[in-house]
């Protein structure tokens, strides 16, 4: 009589601990591979904001969107909280706002709102906190930690920050010298950029995987380019939240530049 001989004991051990290796050895490189793409897939992002921002410019006499991030701003904070909503309104006239990213969106040169969203983007600055119970821009307040919070009820932030820099003048921030911000596009250079990944909380930067922090930057040439200067972004040199403060948060994007 022929017995079929199944796994030992050990056996079965051996095949669960071959399958545990070689899980630890993919899972990071599977990791990265995803990150790779959605880093690929932000930078399309910023470079449709960069085409849309020339065609803005050519059809407005070679002026930008205005900054709501000023020469004289004490924190970095403004430039990615642009968007003042009435959801009152519909869809089309929700956004209030007419400074930063948001006349892209409402005169129409970007019709696609998830453009403004990296795809590594965390809670609020994710699409999915603003689409709330209708579309977007709608704010869904069960999404945040803080519902009741004034600028949670009013605004929508999205994961890129407006930053045009100028090459014709400077700014003096704390003891260091910046680009001051320009009022055309004429008046940028593509060795500075204008949009960029937020550096916000270091836990909430979009591109935090596999040991390393980088930031993707938008450049007036419409080029984008990923960036992860470690002398800026390590942690005792990126600190807890750069954009409380401009000189900080200027800093960071001197370095990454």
């Amino acid at each position: 009589m022929n017995h079929k001989k199944g796994f030992t004991l050990i056996e079965l051990l051996v095949v669960i601990a071959v399958i545990a290796l070689l899980l630890a050895i993919l899972l990071p490189s599977l990791r990265m591979a995803k990150e790779y793409a959605t880093r690929l897939s932000c930078a399309n992002n910023l470079k449709s904001i960069g085409q849309a921002l020339h065609l803005y410019a050519q059809a407005n006499k070679d002026l930008l969107p205005e900054a709501r991030y000023t020469d004289t701003s004490s924190d970095g904070t403004p430039s990615y909280f642009i968007f003042s909503v009435n959801t009152a309104l519909p869809r089309d006239m929700r956004i209030t706002d007419k400074s930063n990213l948001a006349p892209l969106w409402t005169t129409g040169v970007i019709d696609t709102s998830e453009i403004f969203y990296c795809p590594s983007a965390y809670r609020e600055f994710c699409y999915a906190a603003y689409r709330g119970p209708h579309d977007w821009p709608s704010v869904d307040l069960s999404f945040f930690a803080n519902p009741t919070a004034p600028n949670n009820q009013t605004s929508v932030r999205i994961s890129y920050s407006y930053l045009p820099q100028s090459i014709e003048k400077k700014v003096t921030i704390g003891s260091r010298t910046f680009p001051s911000i320009a009022k055309k596009l004429s008046q940028t250079h593509s060795k500075y950029a204008i949009a960029l990944d937020i550096l916000q909380l270091r836990e909430r930067m979009s591109h935090l995987r596999g040991g390393y922090a980088g930031a993707n930057l938008l450049y007036s040439d419409v080029s984008v380019r990923f960036r992860n200067n470690p002398e800026v972004m390590k942690p005792e040199a990126y600190g807890s939240d750069p954009m409380l403060t401009a000189a900080s948060w200027r800093t960071i994007i001197q370095g990454l530049e």
